[in-house]
């Protein structure tokens, strides 16, 4: 599924559009572009959460004529029904598929078994023209904050890259090497210049692939909470034991006060959506139904 195939709500949640495309995000990409042509084959990692629309057109105007694996990340923040359904559907597209919780180092031999299959495939190819086997070449993409350097240190076994619980931490292309036969190329996160369906942007700021200064994060958090209300009724009373709920209410459940017992409104806003990223209170999936 991608944003072409979704048609834009114009009934948005939101007042005010989001719109984030960072400078080093489109340079970045620009980069992809010349470097596609130096790398064997391509990582693309997806959110476990949207694993359908965390998927871009992007990716297969720069990919399709190279071998691919996709990554289904952060399975431990959705049902595990949802999981299957969407390992299902891109093992159904022809892709290797594999699901990965990275900091239980889950599904890591599974993805170094699927990149060694690539890497037996060059290896023949070079063989037969005479030529010893190099390293396997691997491009790893996907929608930032999905995981992309935290994969790269799990392969390592170290901390070698910066990662961080936001996106745009990745700022530029990094060659590393994994071991003697593999070498990957970390990049910054791939998203549209333009997100003109505003429901799939609020999805993405969800999961916290949108900057945070994207938009009012009063308005995000009140847009957000309706989404979740509007799309995946019982996801907000699972967490919080009440739905409808309003941020107001949210508040008042946290002591999130000021003066005279009124709701902190921004303190509310910014821990719903800390706690809606961070999946510490119920697994959910923001896809409604298959592509």
């Amino acid at each position: 599924m991608t944003p072409e195939m979704i048609p834009e709500d114009n009934d948005t949640l939101l007042q005010n559009k989001i719109n984030w495309f960072p400078g080093h995000i489109a340079k970045a990409q620009r980069q992809l572009k010349e470097k596609i042509s130096m790398v064997d084959c391509v990582v693309e990692m997806v959110d476990a959460r949207l694993p359908f629309s965390s998927h871009f057109p992007f990716v297969e105007e720069l990919a399709s004529h190279k071998d691919r694996i996709v990554v289904l990340n952060k399975i431990d923040l959705a049902p595990p029904e949802a999981v299957e359904a969407a390992m299902s559907y891109w093992k159904g597209q022809g892709y290797p598929t594999v699901a990965l919780d990275v900091p239980q180092r889950k599904g890591l031999n599974d993805l170094k078994q699927a990149l060694n299959v690539f890497y037996d495939r060059l290896a023949e190819k070079m063989k037969k023209r005479g030529r010893l086997p190099r390293k396997l070449r691997v491009m790893v993409m996907g929608l930032p904050n999905v995981g992309k350097s935290s994969l790269i240190n799990a392969l390592i076994g170290k901390r070698s890259l910066k990662v961080g619980n936001k996106p745009g931490v990745t700022r530029g292309l990094q060659w590393t090497a994994i071991a003697k036969n593999l070498e990957l190329l970390d990049t910054p996160g791939v998203i549209p210049p333009n997100l003109e369906n505003q429901d799939l942007a609020l999805k993405l700021a969800l999961i916290g692939s949108i900057s945070e200064h994207a938009a009012d994060i009063t308005e995000l958090a009140e847009a957000s909470l309706s989404l979740l209300m509007r799309d995946f009724p019982g996801v907000v009373e699972s967490m919080y034991g009440m739905e409808p709920m309003t941020l107001s209410d949210f508040a008042q459940q946290r002591g999130f006060l000021v003066h005279g017992g009124e709701s902190n409104i921004r303190r509310a806003a910014e821990a719903f959506l800390l706690e809606i990223r961070s999946g510490n209170k119920v697994r959910f999936s923001l896809e409604s139904a298959l592509p």
